[in-house]
């Protein structure tokens, strides 16, 4: 499926803009709450009407202009985070050099700079002691520098780099879908809400880090900021314990580190509020002579595997469809005319088949590959070949007791040699190379940073998880809601490739359950990667069970092989 397929590259960049737009809005409205906090007076007429000047004013325009233009660049570079497939970081190593891709070197120098735009911003806009970098001496003849000025504008860099360094680089972006649905107003209160404690008390870190940092090697930042700026000291050096010390300024530093992180996790917010919004998507036209190419379809949307969210958000209408919406629902089991087929169910049960089916198969894959042991697959390899030449020769005809001569020339054996001899020096390099990675391997420390980290690649397929949760849900409430409500009966005959889908994927849960791989702490993310796996494993035994009710009297009926049946046996007992 192309990405520039008509009304998926709209919708997506329609959005996108929407949450970039959004996201500079509540960024001018952290940076006036910001100034509402520092000048704060007793005189409450005196501190809005200053305020309210303050933000009126074209200085505040024409700098808040650079910082917005900033975060509109930072909003593109992070959409495309959101819109492609996170690649598979198998070891330690391509996890490091995973750091250094143009994006997020991109990221990490657009997060720097909003961190001393941001600071600078309100610095300059406030004004008063610290608004300036320099200023006229009041003992010495020259001009001299304002060193709390440059020590929390300094901040503000190290706060952009800091934050993304602990959040941007080494964490998956992934989006949360609400469990209910509401405006996004209501929701963005509600996250900003949920993560305005928890902030709070991780801006305390940074702040720590950098005072402890400035006391070591401020003396250094200052001389080249003095060479630079053309100016001398007149007070005394800042990188002393009791003037850093200052009450005032490790507020205002620990309140710059705040408003930087809230702008950043306001972005994120923002554009999970606008993508993981609902969209109902059209069926396909059925009319044999209709060439009217609409946009996307919810088959189209199904399939689309290489942009997550759009496949997200047609599996979260197809959901939709099968809980909320009987209008549509009456659309999908349909026929179409001519022919008599029900395509609009076909396309949907096929994609949902197929996408439960490939999660299961690498599941299972990747389990399988924990348990087997690195230097078991050359043997398996050469049986298989074998097993083929085996096969392709008697395929086509009845194995002959007297092997047949068939006369070969001198140029075609000589070839034959010649091949034969090719393949002989492949086979040999290729096992000696594969010998030699695993001799490489067995050395602790570089396996350590060359070999598959264990479990990493169960985590990389259960980060899509959420796709296949809503696919067993929709699937299982169509089949169970076809029994009232499919006129032609088109759902039925495809009753036992669900159940026997489910139960793959049951299958392959209960490997993963039983193995050690979810007890071990994987990274930053273990949390969700527990949660997911717990819901999609709930997921599919309520869709077994959700079928095994509606159809217990017609389960002899739906010619199911009796490993199936004795399977279900335990569900229609309630002992899963």
């Amino acid at each position: 499926m192309q990405t520039n397929k008509k009304g998926c590259k709209e919708l997506l960049m329609w959005r996108m803009f929407l949450a970039v737009i959004s996201s500079i809005a509540v960024q001018f409205l952290l940076v006036t709450c910001l100034l509402l906090i520092t000048n704060l007076g007793t005189d409450y007429t005196s501190w809005i009407q200053n305020t309210w000047n303050t933000i009126t004013s074209l200085r505040m325009w024409s700098y808040f202009c650079v910082l917005a233009t900033v975060t509109f660049f930072q909003g593109v570079i992070c959409s495309k985070s959101y819109s492609n497939t996170p690649t598979y970081m198998k070891s330690r190593f391509k996890k490091f050099c995973g750091i250094f891709t143009s994006q997020n070197v991109l990221m990490g120098t657009l997060h720097i700079i909003i961190g001393g735009l941001l600071v600078w911003l309100h610095l300059s806009v406030k004004g008063g002691r610290y608004g300036f970098l320099t200023t006229d001496c009041n003992i010495v003849y020259g001009t001299c520098l304002i060193e709390e000025h440059y020590f929390l504008s300094l901040s503000g860099f190290w706060c952009g780099l800091y934050f993304f360094l602990k959040t941007g680089i080494f964490h998956m972006k992934y989006l949360k879908f609400p469990i209910i649905f509401s405006s996004k107003l209501s929701r963005f209160k509600t996250g900003i809400c949920a993560l305005l404690p928890s902030l709070m008390a991780e801006c305390i870190w940074p702040s720590l880090y950098y005072l402890i940092g400035y006391y070591f090697v401020g003396s250094y930042c200052r001389c080249t900021i003095l060479f630079l700026a053309s100016a001398q000291l007149e007070n005394e050096p800042l990188d002393c314990v009791y003037r850093l010390l200052n009450l005032s300024l490790i507020f205002q530093l620990w309140l710059y580190h705040l408003v930087f992180i809230l702008t950043i996790s306001s972005i994120h917010l923002l554009f999970e509020l606008h993508l993981t919004e609902w969209v109902p998507l059209e069926f396909k036209q059925t009319r044999v002579f209709n060439s009217d190419e609409s946009g996307v379809t919810l088959s189209d949307a199904l399939s689309m595997d290489k942009v997550p969210i759009m496949q997200h958000l047609g599996y979260l209408d197809l959901v939709t469809i099968a809980q909320k919406d009987k209008a549509r629902r009456s659309i999908l089991f349909t026929i179409s005319q001519p022919g008599g087929h029900p395509y609009n169910w076909n396309c949907v049960i096929e994609n949902c088949i197929n996408h439960i089916k490939k999660f299961s198969d690498d599941l299972s894959a990747a389990c399988l590959k924990i348990q087997e042991p690195v230097c078991s697959t050359a043997p398996s390899s050469t049986t298989m070949t074998t097993f083929s030449e085996f096969h392709k020769e008697y395929i086509y005809r009845m194995r002959n007791l007297i092997p047949e001569k068939v006369p070969v020339s001198i140029e075609q054996s000589d070839m034959k040699k010649d091949v034969d001899s090719e393949m002989f020096i492949q086979k040999f390099v290729k096992t000696k190379w594969n010998n030699f990675l695993v001799y490489l391997y067995s050395k602790p420390l570089i396996f350590y940073i060359f070999g598959e980290i264990e479990g990493s690649k169960v985590c990389h397929i259960l980060f899509n998880a959420q796709t296949i949760i809503w696919a067993v849900d929709a699937i299982s409430s169509l089949a169970v809601l076809s029994l009232n409500e499919d006129s032609y009966g088109i759902a039925q005959k495809d009753l036992p490739l669900i159940i026997n889908t489910l139960l793959a994927l049951k299958q392959s849960l209960d490997k993963l359950q039983k193995s050690n791989i979810m007890t071990k702490k994987q990274d930053g993310d273990d949390r969700f990667i527990k949660q997911i796996f717990h819901s999609l494993r709930a997921a599919t035994k309520r869709s077994i069970y959700r079928i095994v009710t509606s159809f217990e009297s017609y389960i002899g009926d739906l010619a199911l092989e009796t490993v199936t049946v004795e399977q279900l046996n335990s569900f229609v007992a309630y002992r899963e």
